[in-house]
This record gives structure tokens, sequence and C-alpha cells, in this order.
């Protein structure tokens, strides 16, 4: 990666784009040639404030901005903010950082690259939001940090300076950290920010990374990567509140897709595939075209978000369709993972988080289509989680018990395949918080089963497994302020629907939950210690014939 210019003679669009500029006043020979406005901040050296100026003329600000207005802070404030003490870095909190929250949220430069370039300009409030992100991890978060990401990012809105790829980045992850620490709206206005942002600069677009990678494969790499997180986050959050079409779901994406992450981890960057070659990669031959686990992520939500786009419906035929829909698609993505996809636990015995989230989304989708039409029962209680979708219209229902077991059938496997990814020897503290909400839902199914269709050793068996998901959400909370309101919420509802007495007709005796023919959920032959090699989506051969 090539140094960054910082000379004082420099215009502030040539110092954006890397050019070198003439120094020419009042404007340079680059600004004159593109009519464009020409502005040279004034040097820090001299102890001179930095100039606040009117909107750039740039792509990225104007009238049709949706970043929210700023709060007017003093230029001298900014300053301070920006050079100095305040650009220290905290070596334990980048580690913090990356050894709890970046594996889960990949996109920014790998750790031995971010280290060559944390004292450049460019970099600051980025650095800032992953050190303020690893202090959540630490014994205290750093308010110092808050500060000066907010003041940041006035400046930054009030348009008195030129945002980057790097800020955007920033305020991705900020977002994410401000929709857990219990700010959803604010985490979620961020994002809103951010999107808007990254499509005014085009990181949406395969050019991007390209123009602004500066010859460097590595920060190539994170720009897909960013604009991909974007996708990703933004899925998570309309599963986080049952609200569909997503954000970005409209929008032309042509950002090809990110290599393996030890690819990544080593700078060994190959070339890239694209959104196209993954829609045709049925038709390549066996271990011809491999396809990276963030890759797999993206297929598997770009599946799940072509299903549900026609969102929310009370019409049980359209519901039953996009419920086929969701099935099809996810079953195709399941059936074309390579076995090494297939197997959670690397050969060096670490657990691949991206595909550990991947197929705890696909499980959790599953319960939450199928509840609707399953006879797991809603409760009134529910509406206390935040997470818990809204109770289905009462004209969900199926005709036939045949149908309504075959849903409740999809729920149990799916309930317990999140189980059993929960007893995997992975760091719960690295995944990623949007797990919370996912295990809430889960959660919620499997206490409604607990109270209306489950008995005896089942019963028994099942508290146990309720008592994995109510101590992981705990863990979880340890980090995350809005997974401890979520942990206790989850609890009320819990208490609430197991404190009941009467119990409702179970389904019929001969209904096999632990051998459903479910290739995507069946994992009863799971028999801890974990192999290395072992297939955690085998399929099983049994048949739902029984039930048609």
């Amino acid at each position: 990666m090539r140094p960054i210019c910082r000379s004082s003679v420099a215009c502030a669009a040539c110092r954006y784009k890397h050019h070198r500029c003439d120094g020419q006043k009042p404007a340079c020979s680059r600004c004159i040639a593109s009519a464009r406005e020409c502005i040279y901040p004034l040097s820090r050296r001299r102890g001179k404030q930095r100039q606040r100026h009117a909107r750039l003329a740039s792509p990225i600000m104007g009238k049709e901005s949706c970043l929210r207005p700023a709060l007017q802070a003093p230029p001298n404030t900014i300053s301070s903010l920006l050079s100095g003490s305040a650009w220290d870095v905290n070596p334990t909190l980048l580690d913090l950082y990356y050894e709890f929250f970046h594996a889960a949220h990949p996109c920014v430069l790998p750790r031995l690259h971010l280290d060559e370039h944390l004292t450049e300009d460019a970099l600051r409030l980025l650095v800032w939001v992953i050190c303020y992100i690893g202090s959540l991890f630490s014994e205290s978060v750093s308010v110092e940090l808050q500060k000066n990401i907010s003041v940041a990012l006035m400046e930054i809105r009030a348009g008195s300076r030129i945002a980057t790829g790097f800020d955007v980045q920033a305020m991705l992850l900020y977002s994410i950290a401000v929709y857990w620490c219990n700010k959803a709206e604010h985490g979620t206005a961020l994002l809103d920010e951010a999107i808007q942002l990254g499509l005014r600069l085009g990181m949406n677009r395969k050019e991007f990374a390209v123009l602004h990678g500066q010859n460097n494969p590595v920060l190539e790499e994170s720009w897909r990567r960013t604009w991909w997180l974007f996708y990703v986050t933004d899925a998570h959050i309309a599963g986080s509140t049952h609200t569909f079409p997503f954000r970005t779901s409209n929008i032309n994406i042509t950002v090809d897709l990110p290599c393996e992450e030890q690819e990544y981890h080593m700078g060994n960057i190959p070339p890239a595939k694209s959104i196209k070659d993954y829609d045709n990669r049925e038709f390549s031959a066996d271990d011809e075209l491999q396809f990276s686990s963030y890759a797999e992520l993206i297929g598997l939500t770009r599946g799940i978000e072509r299903a549900l786009l026609p969102g929310s419906t009370a019409d049980i035929q359209l519901y039953k369709s996009m419920c086929a829909n969701a099935d099809t698609s996810v079953r195709a993505w399941h059936a074309l993972l390579p076995i090494s996809k297939r197997r959670l636990i690397r050969s060096d015995g670490s657990v691949d988080e991206i595909m550990f989230k991947a197929l705890f989304i696909m499980h959790t989708y599953t319960v939450e289509i199928h509840r609707p039409l399953s006879t797991l029962e809603y409760s009134p209680i529910e509406a206390v989680s935040r997470c818990a979708p809204l109770a289905p219209s009462e004209h969900l229902q199926c005709s036939g018990k045949a149908a309504s077991e075959l849903h409740t059938v999809k729920c149990l496997s799916a309930i317990e395949n999140v189980d059993h990814l929960l007893t995997l020897p992975t760091n719960l503290n690295a995944h990623s918080p949007f797990l919370i909400c996912m295990i809430a839902n889960v959660t919620i199914a499997h206490l409604s089963a607990c109270r209306y269709i489950l008995q005896g050793e089942r019963l028994v068996t099942s508290r146990e497994k309720i008592r994995l998901t109510m101590g992981t959400l705990k863990r979880l909370s340890e980090h995350w302020a809005l997974g401890k309101r979520t942990y206790r919420e989850i609890g009320t509802i819990a208490r609430e629907i197991l404190s009941l007495t009467a119990r409702p007709a179970t389904l019929s005796t001969n209904t096999n939950f632990s051998q459903a023919d479910d290739p995507l959920m069946n994992l009863d032959s799971l028999e801890a210690p974990f192999g290395l090699s072992f297939d955690f989506c085998t399929p099983s051969d049994d048949q739902f014939s029984s039930l048609m």
C-alpha cells in the first residue's frame, strides 16, 4: 500500500484521490480541469485551527443526502481531537477487537496489515471505532473513544472533510456496536447513514475496489468485504426486527465475492469470483469452482431475501408459497455445499465462524418461517421480547393435521440443530451479537414445544437444552447491553409459559421427530466429542411419508 500523501501544499481533493497536487492557488490544475471546488486545509503544525468550510462539491454529499443533520461542534474541538494524545493507539484494545469481534465481521484490514498504517490520518476514525469495540470486551468501556468518534462523525456530516471508504467501514462497525449496546434506533440510523455514504462513494460497484485499492490486493479485498458486510448486517437487522424487504434489497450490487479468511489473513488474495460465478455453481464440475465461507453466507442470505421479499402477509396461500420458496432456496444452498463447508471444525481445531453463523441463520429462519403453520402455539407473553415476531394472523391456519405436523417437525428439527451448534467448542464471546435475537426466537419456540408438544423424557431433555440457550444468552450479555435485556425478557417469557398447567392435545404418537427426513436439520447422529471430519449437515434417509 502506498503511503498516503500528507503534504501541506496539497488540496483536499488531491489528498483524497492520492494525486500529486501542484499546489497552485487559489485552485490547483487538477481541480480547475475537473471544475470542482479546491480547498487547502491549513497546516496543523503551525498551530492554526482547521477551517470549517461549506459542504464540499463531492458526490457523497449534497442536498439529497440522507445523513442526519450534525450538531455543530466548534472547529477547535474537532482539531484538538484529531491531533495529539487523542491519536494514541491502545494495542490491547486492538487485540481484543481482533480476538472477539473481527472473525464474525471480517471487513477491516487483517491485523498485520492494519498495524502498518495505524498512524495514517485516513484511518483515524476507523481505528477509534476498532478500539472502542475492543473496549466493550475489556473491564471498562472507553468514554474518551466514544467522544472522539462522535465528534469525528459530526465533522463528516458537516462536510468539513471528504469522507473515505475507511470512514464508511468505521460507521458500519460502529452501528453494530451501538445497536447491541441497547441503542437499537441509533444503531439503525447509523447503519442507514453508512449505507447512503457507501452508495455515494460507489462501494456497491466492482470498480470501487480497484480504483481505491492502491494496487494492494489486501486493501481491494477489504473494500469488497465492506459492502458485503453491509448486506449481511442489513439482513441481520431485518431478521431481528422481522422487517422485509432489506434496506439493500433493490440496490444493484456488482461487487465480487470475498475470498477465504485464511487467504485474507495471510495476504494471499486469489482472483475474485463474481456473483454470476456463484449463481451458476451447480453446473461446475466437482471441486472446479470453490467458494469461500463468506461467499456461502452471502449466497444463503440472498436466497432467503428472495424468498421473503413479499414480506408479512395474512394470505395463507401466499404465505405457503413464500414458505415453500424459502425451503427450496435453503435446500438448494445446502445441497451444493462442498464437504469442506459442512465441517465447521477446521483441521487445526478452530471453528469456521462464518459458516457457524450461516448454519445458525438457516435453522433460525426455518423456525421463524414454519412456526406460524405449525402446532407450536403463540402466547401473549412473547410480546415482552423485542426479538420475538408478532403472533401470526388467525388466517394462517393449515388445513389438515398432517400439514401442521410437518411444519412442527421442521421447527423442532431446526431447534434441535441450534442446540447442537451451541455445544460446539467455540468461544461464545466471539460470536456475532446478532446471534442473540436468533437464540431468543428459537428459545421461545422451544418453550412453546415444552408447553404444548413434548412429554416425558423428551420434555426433560428439552428443559436441559433451554438451560443451554439461556446460558449462552447470559454469556453474550456480558458484553452487549441489549443481550442483557434480551436475556431478562426471555427469562420472563419462560417463567410464564412453563408455569402453566393445562396441556392441549399433543402430536400423534407415531411422529418421530428425531428421525425426520430433513436434510438441513437432522443431527441426531451427533456425538461428542466432535471429530475433525464430522459432517455437520449430513442428511438422513428417512421420509415424511407418514405425515403426508
